[in-house]
Formats: structure tokens, C-alpha cells, sequence
């Protein structure tokens, strides 16, 4: 095995909720984990932790104790323990074995490369350098440090530094350390918190009456939706395409089945860069993921998501189905033809690596280059799988084309919008062109989504935009400031701000809760 394999296994199998240690970082943050998801960890933003089930702070002074804490435990450190960002989209470098916390170390060098789905993600590389420590047992990170890169502003401070000073592997536990102390916020689940009423429950009613508002935005303006309504009711593809049973997934949340090969996730690593063409075909069934919804949600008092869930139940029939012709020239070169246009939504979005132009009916926009949507992007590169345990890697023949079949379980710091959403796929990689031929995605055992490229080509290597004649190109305006993370606090205030432009937005964002944990 090479130096390369070796970091590539190390560090997308390195799992937090398996490790038993105590230790410090160069910051004054000390964790205590023990595995089932159990920590403790006083960091500077306050002390927090889980007893294996249920997530809990402790307010510091200042903070307010009425902020309710919903959703599953997050992993402390993520920077450290949850280590697999490193690989997505980047190169890797090792430059030898080193000593750190009196443990074995491969000291790494990873620099970002260019991909056609490059984007801005949470604790993925920086433009410049980023160096790591990874622990040669356990996978984890010993210590990380960003050197800006050489055109950066001087009084940028270099390097930043997280590290651990200290790590034991053998602290002494017990299960008072990491239960709920008095005076505590318990985590709660999304529909308990809005049965028990309070703050959470209040902001979460707020915007969903407010979001009630925007239904039909949603019905309208989601693509596979719309196009079940436009397209020939004699489809023949309308129906989502049978796929092998969903992936077993262990209590741990691993999916069953045998270990990666090194070869499928040397292809992973490498995704991305590939030129080719296909036809891409998107299936999206509403009715398989509102029969997921609790009932409990129903009943809490939450009228605007009743409200949605009941009318999207509506929509019955054979999953929405939607086609579009994908050409990609590389890392930031594409251009999408959607074969049923909606109204007020582009027919073509094209991209030669300077500018973007996004195609409608009556009108063309031209602005400067931007990534792909979300769908080709993740399609693309498949250096996001990653990010996400994985099992399997069977080769099989998709088509024409020889693949790896994996099945994939939604990790804890995966940052994509499909894991996001679903908590568990099938993935099916190209042997050659490390592009995802077809992504089928799991809600309570049921497919839901699944997206799939067919006819896939090499090339071309000459890529060129292709655009309608006519239509004079307007400027396309300044796109919105990032919003950053939204949290249940920030909910009410962003829908009640927006609320025509939010709304199907946060219908999707209820809808990737249903596949929370």
C-alpha cells in the first residue's frame, strides 16, 4: 500500500463514535469521548455533550437558557475527529512519518484542485496550503495548520493552527460523565420539541405559517414536480427504475458489507476533472417521502407543515420524472439543457469558465462564471462520497460502462445537498471517469429520489457553449449574500423576511429533517 492509500483509508474510515480518549487542544478545549456517541467537551463557546442518546449544553454566563436544542449530538472537534474534508477535491501529499502526542504520525501536505464541483464548503480546504498530522492508528487529526497562500494580505497571521497537546487512549470512564448536568438544555427531537411548546416550538410554528404561504411555490417551482404535471402522461420512463434493496444499515450508522478497495477510493479521491456527456434523468417521489413523516408532526400543532404534508400527499401518482442533456469540459466548464423548460426557470445554464449564461424563454442572463447546480455538481465529482461512510465497491457493468456499486450511509460532517437530504443511497461510480452514473436515495427503506446518466461519452475536450441565436443578454444581477447556517432561532426571521423566495426553500429543509436522526 502507498503512502497515498494508506491516508486515503485512514482518514475516510476514521470514526469519532468508536474512539475512547481524553485530550487538549492548543486552545484550552478538553474532550472526553467514549464510544456510542458519549462526550464531554468544554470548549471556549461553553461545555456540551451527549450521553449516548440525547445532546445537552450548559449556558454559560450571558447565553440564554430558554434556547431550546433540537436535533441529533454533533461531534466535538469535527476539524479533528471527523477528518475526511481533507480529501475532498484536493491533492495529497505525505511527506514521511513524524511523532505527535507520542503517536505515530503521516505528516500530510493537501492543496486544493480545481473540480467541476469546487465550492465553498464548511472546513474544506483553503486557498494556500493545509498541513495535517494524521494519526497513523486511529485516522484522526493530531494537529492541522493553513498557510495563507503567497498573494495573501501580509498581516494575515501564519499559520493558523488547531492541535492536540495532549491524548490519552485509555482515560477512566463512567456514565455520570456524560449525562445532562443540573441547570442543562436537553436535546430534543424536531416534533417533541414542538409538542412540548417554548421557544423552538414557537419559531418552528411561526415559519411554517408563514411557509404555508409558499406551498404552491414549492409544487410549482420544484423541477421534478412541475415536470410530472408538463410531461406526456404516456411516459414510458415515468416510472423511478427498480434498484437493488436499500443499504443495511448497522445501529452504529455504517452501512453492512465488505471494506473499499483502495482502487475505488483512489477513484473517489481522483473525481471531478473528467470531460464527458450524458443525458441525465431525475426521479423524485413526494408521496414516498411525506408517508415518512411522523405523525406526531401532524398532531403538535404545527398547522403550516400539516398543511404541506397534506398537500403534497396530494400530488399521488407515478414519481415525477425530469430529463436534461449534461455536457461538462471540466472544472468550470458546463452547460445543461433541461428537455421541459418551466415557466420562470431557465431552460439552458452553460458556463465556459469566464462567464455563465442562464437561458429563458423569452430572455438570456449573462453574468460571471459560477459552479454547477447542486445535482451535476454532485454527479460530477464524487469525491463528496467521501465524506460519507461507505461499503461495498462491487465492480459491475452500468450499461456499457464498467462501475463500482457502493452503498453509502450519510456521514456526520457530509456536506452535500443529496446526504443532506436522504440519510442513506446506492452509488454507482464510473470505473474511468469517477462520475456518479446513478444515485438512488433511501428515506425509511423506501427510493425517493434517483438520479441517473445515461449515454455517457468521453469528452468533449474542445467544449464550447452552445446557445440559442436572438436573445439579447441582459446583465444577470449580484447574487444574495450568503446566509450561513440557519438555525432554529434564525428560522422565523429569515422566512418572515423572504417569504414568497424562502418558502419552498424551507419546505426542502423540512424535508431533509424527516432523514435526520
Amino acid at each position: 500500500m502507498t503512502a497515498e492509500a494508506q491516508v486515503l483509508r485512514l482518514v475516510q474510515e476514521a470514526d469519532w463514535t468508536r474512539l475512547r480518549l481524553a485530550t487538549e487542544t492548543n486552545d484550552g478545549s478538553r474532550v472526553l469521548l467514549a464510544p456510542g456517541r458519549r462526550f464531554r467537551a468544554q470548549t471556549p463557546d461553553g461545555l456540551r455533550g451527549c450521553d449516548g442518546e440525547r445532546a445537552w449544553r450548559m449556558p454559560g454566563p450571558g447565553q440564554d437558557r430558554d434556547v431550546s436544542l433540537t436535533g441529533g449530538p454533533k461531534p466535538p472537534l469535527p476539524m479533528l475527529f471527523c477528518p475526511a474534508w481533507l480529501l475532498r477535491s484536493s491533492r495529497i501529499e505525505v511527506r514521511g512519518h513524524v511523532t505527535a502526542c507520542g503517536r505515530d504520525a503521516l505528516h500530510v501536505v493537501a492543496t486544493e484542485r480545481a473540480t467541476i464541483g469546487d465550492r465553498v464548503m464548511p472546513r474544506r480546504l483553503r486557498s494556500g496550503q493545509t498541513e495535517a498530522l494524521v494519526d497513523a492508528e486511529l485516522g484522526i487529526l493530531l494537529r492541522v495548520a493553513w498557510f495563507p497562500p503567497e498573494d495573501a494580505d501580509p498581516d494575515i497571521e501564519s499559520p493558523e493552527v488547531t492541535e492536540l497537546v495532549s491524548l490519552d487512549l485509555d482515560p477512566a470512564t463512567d456514565t455520570a460523565q456524560f449525562a445532562a448536568p443540573p441547570g442543562s438544555v436537553v436535546g430534543e427531537s424536531w416534533v417533541e420539541a414542538f409538542n412540548a411548546g417554548g421557544p423552538a416550538a414557537a419559531v418552528a410554528k411561526t415559519a411554517a405559517g408563514l411557509a404555508a404561504g409558499g406551498l404552491s411555490a414549492l409544487i410549482r417551482y420544484w423541477p421534478t414536480v412541475r415536470a410530472r404535471a408538463d410531461a406526456d402522461p404516456a411516459d414510458p420512463e415515468a416510472v423511478m427504475p427498480p434498484d437493488d434493496p436499500p443499504p443495511e444499515i448497522s445501529p452504529g450508522g455504517r452501512p453492512a458489507g465488505p471494506q473499499v478497495s483502495d482502487e475505488v477510493l483512489q477513484v473517489l479521491h481522483d473525481s471531478g476533472t473528467a470531460a464527458f456527456q450524458a443525458t441525465m434523468h431525475e426521479w423524485q417521489d413526494l408521496p414516498a417521502i411525506v408517508s415518512q413523516a411522523p405523525e406526531g408532526a401532524r398532531r403538535a400543532g404545527f398547522g403550516g407543515l400539516g398543511t404541506l404534508l397534506d398537500t403534497l400527499a396530494e400530488h399521488s401518482g407515478e414519481p415525477a420524472h425530469s430529463v436534461s442533456a449534461v455536457r461538462v469540459g471540466g472544472p468550470g466548464r458546463f452547460q445543461i439543457d433541461y428537455q421541459h423548460p418551466v415557466k420562470r426557470r431557465p431552460k439552458t445554464i452553460a458556463c465556459d469558465g469566464e462567464r455563465r449564461w442562464v437561458v429563458y424563454q423569452d430572455k438570456m442572463m449573462v453574468g460571471p462564471a459560477r459552479q454547477p447546480p447542486s445535482d451535476v455538481a454532485d454527479l460530477a465529482d464524487a469525491s463528496w462520497l467521501l465524506e460519507c461512510r461507505i461499503a461495498g465497491g462491487a465492480l459491475i457493468m452500468a450499461g456499457d460502462r464498467p462501475a463500482y456499486r457502493l452503498d453509502v450511509a450519510r456521514g456526520d460532517a457530509t456536506w452535500s445537498f443529496h446526504m443532506f437530504l436522504f440519510p442513506s443511497a446506492v452509488a454507482v461510480v464510473d470505473a474511468e471517469l469517477g462520475v456518479i452514473l446513478s444515485l438512488t436515495s433511501y428515506l425509511g427503506g423506501k427510493p425517493v429520489r434517483r438520479f441517473e446518466l445515461r449515454d455517457v461519452t468521453s469528452g468533449p475536450g474542445d467544449f464550447r457553449v452552445d446557445l440559442p441565436p436572438g436573445l439579447h443578454a441582459e446583465p444577470e444581477p449580484d447574487p444574495p449574500a450568503p446566509m450561513g447556517d440557519v438555525t432554529p432561532l434564525k428560522l422565523a426571521g429569515v422566512v418572515a423576511q423572504e417569504v414568497g423566495k424562502e418558502a419552498a426553500k424551507k419546505a426542502r429543509e423540512f424535508l431533509r429533517r424527516l432523514g435526520s436522526p
